[in-house]
């Protein structure tokens, strides 16, 4: 059994290394793809840098490669399951470090994909029509709407990813290929990350852009996660004092300069230079999140928090890597990132039974438009305000 496991895996790796990028490039160009584009042995590479057939078959290749490590470790040696799941993934690494180009080799991208559609299509017979249907719809309009928001394929991959995973636990919880998938899914998702380094992201700081205060936006989601496990009362008390010790601080600072020079000296980064004069957008968050559960339903208090959480933190994040079209002043691709995260967190809701996926989109709708328009009024005020309105008017 161990002689049998090394070979599958060994196999595997071998498969794996044999890169179609490299001697396709090699034979038609007589050029090592490696020195050509991004310096990877691709698809994608091969595509941009050779040509389109030579792409398509690298693609098609580097697809099968996983797969056949996988079967021919399962069905030839005899191995279990999981054994072959490695001997696949073996196939991944080959492809990744191979032994005779100085373990230099591709990304591993395709071939992990190859994987996650073996284990997928074993899956199908299991689904029910209707959520098949509703996932893939799922999945179709996210990917479309990140293709016109990014035009990018690794942000592209770091969206639909977690995505996807999630729908594939959710629904095949307890069968072992969604934990296959779910492998699949983080290697994909890390080389993406990796590979989007050249964004910069955190070059994009400035005055009116501090990416931690973006990004520390989803602790915020602890008053929504709070209501599951204590009483509204309690919780709208919570808020409450939270929101008076950052009203305090604000008042504080507004009308005592020393209490400024102060505060700017304990949390340099806190508040940006267009907040000196003004209520911080992060009281008016509070203020937001206090109004939303005093005002609503359980149910509506956490949709409307979660997209001017997960809205607003999306919508900054789009407009400024991918911000081309102005209107009213913010950009059109930020808007659609803001309506996009409504729309996962609407689907989300829906598989769990808690809002229908109509009533929370609705919402989601109408938050998208307040927080695009220019209404002189708080963001993190109105979005959650007039948003939970119209979800109560039409529950």
């Amino acid at each position: 059994m161990l002689i049998r496991a090394f070979l599958g895996i060994f196999s595997g790796y071998f498969i794996g290394s044999i890169l179609p990028a490299y001697f396709l490039t090699l034979f038609l160009t007589g050029q090592d793809i490696r020195e050509r584009g991004t310096g990877h042995a691709g698809t994608t590479n091969v595509l941009r840098e050779v040509g389109l057939i030579p792409g398509m078959l690298t693609a098609i290749i580097d697809v099968l490669k996983g797969i056949a490590a996988l079967l021919f470790a399962r069905s030839i040696l005899g191995l279990p399951e999981t054994i072959a799941f490695v001997s696949g993934f073996a196939a991944v690494l080959g492809h990744v470090f191979p032994f005779y180009l100085h373990f230099r080799g591709g990304r591993g991208a395709a071939t992990t994909t190859g994987l996650l559609l073996y284990f997928l299509f074993r899956l199908i017979p299991d689904y029910e029509l209707f959520p098949l249907l509703s996932d893939l719809g799922f999945l179709l309009a996210l990917i479309g709407s990140v293709i016109l928001i990014a035009r990018e394929e690794n942000m592209l991959a770091i969206v639909i990813i977690p995505a996807f995973s999630f729908i594939m636990l959710f629904r095949f919880f307890t069968e072992i290929e969604s934990f296959y998938i779910l492998t699949c899914n983080i290697y994909i998702f890390v080389i993406s990350t990796l590979n989007i380094r050249k964004y910069n992201l955190l070059k994009l700081e400035n005055e009116n852009f501090r990416l931690w205060r973006v990004l520390i936006r989803p602790f915020a989601f602890s008053f929504p996660a709070l209501s599951f496990f204590i009483p509204v009362e309690r919780l709208i008390l919570l808020i409450g004092v939270t929101l008076a010790l950052f009203a305090f601080l604000d008042i504080s600072r507004l009308l005592l300069p020393g209490a400024q020079k102060v505060l700017n000296g304990l949390f340099p980064q806190m508040y940006k230079r267009s907040e000196k004069e003004r209520i911080s957008s992060i009281t008016g968050f509070l203020l937001g999140v206090f109004i939303a559960f005093l005002l609503f339903d359980q149910k509506t208090a956490v949709a409307v928090v979660s997209f001017s959480i997960f809205g607003d933190m999306s919508a900054k994040i789009a407009g400024k890597l991918f911000g081309r079209r102005k209107i009213f002043g913010k950009t059109l691709e930020g808007s659609l990132a803001f309506l996009t995260a409504t729309f996962v967190l609407s689907y989300v809701l829906s598989l769990y039974a808690f809002v229908p996926f109509w009533l929370s989109l609705t919402g989601g709708v109408v938050a998208t438009i307040v927080e695009l328009l220019p209404l002189h009024i708080d963001d993190n005020v109105s979005v959650p305000l007039l948003s939970g309105l119209v979800m109560y008017l039409f529950s």
